[in-house]
């Protein structure tokens, strides 16, 4: 919901990112939770999104003007009293819909600084960084070994759940998808995430899921288990898997937002994604908070990102 990922998972990104802001760590958090009762008054929740996959990060198809212009249009007619949002747009992968949905009065609303990276393009760049050469090295000495998603089967999808569960949902926010057994076991068959797990003597201690479309992959479902050594760099062989399978598929990776040292340093380049929202159909206290959130993020939150590198 707009109120969580603003609101609730900004203070959590605050929490987990600002480590050494204790200004920043205690004043952002109060200030944030101030603007509930306004977000309530203004009925801030009343939104339709468009291609949502219910997935921390959408992927799109093209889409050309004509066609935004008529989805938009049928929503109005539709939901003639909700926002409507275009979530995970940013400039690098998304420019033409981005230019599109603006030309059509859609405001972009400063969403998350994310990741990408394009190793099959930048391959030189991708193989001669020091992180990836100490990963691929890591890799090689590892006695971990990778099962593909034809290796895995019902009975280890509460184990691939359970490892998801523990980096995202306990150690990050409980604000994340909460994906359950049912949900891998679902996936395992239907084969709409291509899914990898870290296996070491019998024992699954890692997992990723990434979907595919028209070129562009992401990473719903990543997990390790944290009670593991750090020795082991089970979050690294992850990374790097997913790296190389970007390569060797010919995708560009977005590595979506957090951990944003880690990303910097295997060559992800930072963009910023916007929330692409069109209100002038609303209420004005509808668009109120749209307009301020505009406002704030631009003239504060981005230059505070872009400061820290976040």
């Amino acid at each position: 919901s707009p109120t969580t990922h603003y609101i609730d998972y900004a203070k959590r990104e605050v929490e987990l990112e600002l480590h050494e802001q204790r200004l920043l760590r205690t004043i952002v958090p109060p200030l944030l939770d101030a603007f509930k009762p306004l977000l309530r008054w203004s009925r801030f929740e009343r939104v339709v999104y468009v291609n949502n996959w219910l997935l921390s990060t959408n992927l799109y198809p093209p889409l050309d003007p004509a066609t935004i212009q008529e989805i938009r249009d049928e929503l109005i007619r539709r939901f003639p009293q909700h926002v409507i949002i275009f979530r995970s747009v940013n400039e690098r992968l998304n420019a033409p819909l981005l230019h599109d949905l603006i030309a059509l009065r859609f405001r972009p609303v400063f969403s998350r600084q994310v990741y990408i990276i394009d190793p099959a393009t930048e391959q030189q760049l991708y193989r001669k960084r020091k992180s990836i050469r100490r990963d691929i090295l890591l890799s090689k000495r590892s006695e971990y070994q990778w099962l593909s998603a034809e290796q895995l089967g019902p009975s280890d999808s509460e184990r691939l759940a359970e490892l998801y569960a523990d980096l995202y949902l306990h150690k990050y926010s409980f604000d994340n998808p909460q994906f359950n057994a049912a949900f891998v076991t679902a996936a395992l068959h239907d084969g709409w995430l291509r899914i990898w797990a870290l296996a070491h003597n019998g024992r699954i201690d890692g997992v990723l899921g990434y979907v595919e479309r028209h070129g562009v992959m992401t990473t719903p479902l990543l997990g390790y288990d944290r009670a593991v050594s750090a020795k082991a760099g089970l979050y690294r062989l992850l990374s790097l898997k997913l790296l190389e399978e970007a390569e060797q598929h010919g995708f560009v990776l977005h590595l979506s937002s957090g951990a944003a040292d880690f990303k910097r340093h295997r060559g992800g380049q930072p963009a910023i994604e916007y929330n692409l929202v069109y209100d002038r159909h609303c209420a004005r206290r509808q668009r109120l908070p749209w307009r301020m959130l505009d406002v704030l993020t631009r003239r504060a939150i981005v230059p505070v990102m872009q400061r820290f590198k976040l």
